[in-house]
């Protein structure tokens, strides 16, 4: 968003669908308004990157893309860490050598078979980790 924060947020105030949004829900969008904007300029550019790249979808691959998400947030921290490290090592990898490399004895011995399958399917929809 190029508009100051409180700019932002006056228009969103001004929204008709956001007046129709019982008080709560309305102070949870001005609040993650509000953390989004305390960001730092890179940060906030991945996450506007992140939503187009969903936007651009299919339902499907949205779905796909929230059941990854959720299995990655249900990991202990140390897992999301080396999961993360690994999606950051594949993700640039051609399909076939991203493949390889899943499947070789370095990824059977560090990561479960359900991390793997994560990490193929982050990777297959190009979906990063979470933060």
């Amino acid at each position: 968003m190029s508009a100051p924060p409180s700019q932002q947020e006056q228009q969103l105030r001004r929204d008709p669908n956001f007046q129709r949004l019982p008080p709560e829900r309305q102070n949870q969008l001005i609040n993650r308004l509000r953390e989004f904007n305390s960001r730092p300029p890179e940060q906030r550019q991945q996450i506007l990157n992140r939503m187009e790249t969903f936007e651009h979808m299919t339902p499907q691959q949205q779905q796909a893309a929230r059941n990854l998400y959720g299995r990655y947030r249900n990991l202990p921290d140390d897992q999301k860490n080396k999961v993360s490290q690994a999606y950051r090592r594949l993700r640039g990898m051609p399909p076939s050598a991203r493949n390889e490399l899943l499947n070789s004895p370095e990824f059977r011995d560090h990561f479960t078979d359900d991390q793997r399958d994560l990490l193929r399917g982050m990777t297959d929809l190009n979906v990063p980790p979470g933060r």
